[in-house]
């Protein structure tokens, strides 16, 4: 190992001292040993020399390899149009893979909503550090939306508790902003609103899993199920006016959720006692008192 070093050591010294001699070429010709060609050259030349054609060999390959044909033949690379075909069906397969998911998402939805499954998002707690502002913040939202739960679950027990309304004069006459709702489902009413007979809405009767929409933009503030009535589903609307949907077959929506005029909200079933035919029992209140709903329906 040390008689290795030391060689190497006596090469580049040699090297070194030599760096700058000149040389010279020559080619001569062997018949008359005249000189066809001479060429003066150092160590140092030649190296600078051999360095620019190495690098200029690697440069000239390198293009050959990239702008034309030949690069198919070099392992790794692939035709070009197999290429764009390849990026195209890559881009192809990428929005599959998006629609997919979003149609996932869709369906997993629906059957959460005709399941009456209701998915919670827990919010993540307060960050250490937090700012009390923040913590304020919070603790004003949870007391409105507490507030806002107890007001919902009030007008609830006034509107679904029949004996919190013992007598309604028939003269009694209700006044009330013009409001035009949209049918909540398609049939024939076969019982009108009443108020001597303690009837506080219609019955619409149709086949049961008729589709039940809301007659108004709102929000939801409750449902509930009953043997002898059903399921009943009740909107708050703008304008103090509630829309009650008695003797459904199953929700859509859940307490809570805001719905637009028109928006699925339901279907009509037969799970109440009294039923013998799939109907929807339909009421609309103005201020706590039971109105006629047909009188806020576009051609009557």
């Amino acid at each position: 190992m040390k008689s290795k070093f030391q060689n190497i050591k006596q090469f580049w010294k040699k090297l070194r001292k030599h760096w700058s001699h000149r040389f010279r070429l020559i080619i001569r010709n062997e018949k008359n040993l005249s000189d066809v060609f001479s060429f003066r050259l150092t160590p140092r030349k030649v190296f600078v020399l051999g360095t620019f054609t190495f690098l200029l060999i690697i440069i000239l390959t390198a293009m050959l390899i990239a702008f034309t044909p030949l690069r198919v033949y070099v392992p790794g690379y692939t035709n070009p149009m197999e290429y764009h075909l390849y990026r195209k069906m890559l881009t192809r397969v990428d929005s599959i893979e998006r629609i997919n998911a979003m149609q996932k998402n869709y369906m997993d939805n629906f059957y959460n909503i005709l399941n009456d499954i209701v998915v919670y998002e827990e919010m993540n707690a307060p960050m250490e550090g937090a700012s009390a502002k923040r913590v304020k913040d919070k603790e004003k939202a949870e007391q409105a939306k507490k507030e806002v739960a107890e007001a919902a679950e009030q007008l609830w027990i006034e509107i679904t508790d029949r004996t919190t309304k013992t007598y309604i004069p028939l003269s009694q006459h209700v006044v009330t902003p013009t409001f035009v709702f949209t049918m909540p489902a398609l049939g024939a009413v076969t019982q009108h609103f009443s108020i001597p007979d303690r009837h506080f809405g219609i019955h619409i009767e149709n086949e049961k899993g008729t589709l039940i929409t809301a007659i108004a933009d709102g929000v939801v503030i409750g449902t509930e199920s009953s043997e002898k009535e059903g399921n009943t589903l009740i909107i708050q609307h703008a304008g103090n006016m509630v829309s009650l949907y008695r003797n459904v077959d199953k929700f859509f929506k859940n307490a809570g959720t805001r719905v637009k005029s028109g928006d699925p909200i339901a279907t009509m079933g037969d799970r109440g006692t009294e039923s013998q035919k799939p109907f929807l029992h339909f009421e609309i209140w103005y201020n706590g008192t039971p109105v006629n709903p047909l009188n806020y329906f576009v051609g009557n």
